[in-house]
């Protein structure tokens, strides 16, 4: 698996997705709660801007139950 990456001064739109468990899916991004973790991305909503270069962990939170990380990489701009 590859990380998800966005430039700096990027945004990068979040999506959250809940597995039942009967293994259907819902989309639930507009009712999932998202966090960043990292100085490097800035959440508003549903959308990670990339504030400076690293990487930025990003989860949500739906009905209770919080997601795993996602570590999105952060280049710097290219000069």
């Amino acid at each position: 698996n590859t990380r998800p990456s966005v430039v700096q001064g990027a945004k990068l739109a979040l999506k959250a997705v809940a597995t039942h468990v009967d293994k259907t899916t819902v989309d639930v991004t507009g009712q999932a709660t998202f966090q960043s973790k990292d100085a490097a991305g800035d959440r508003d909503g549903c959308t990670l801007t990339a504030v400076k270069a690293g990487s930025a962990r990003v989860n949500a939170t739906y009905g209770g139950v919080t997601s795993p990380d996602l570590t999105v990489t952060v280049p710097a701009h290219a000069a």
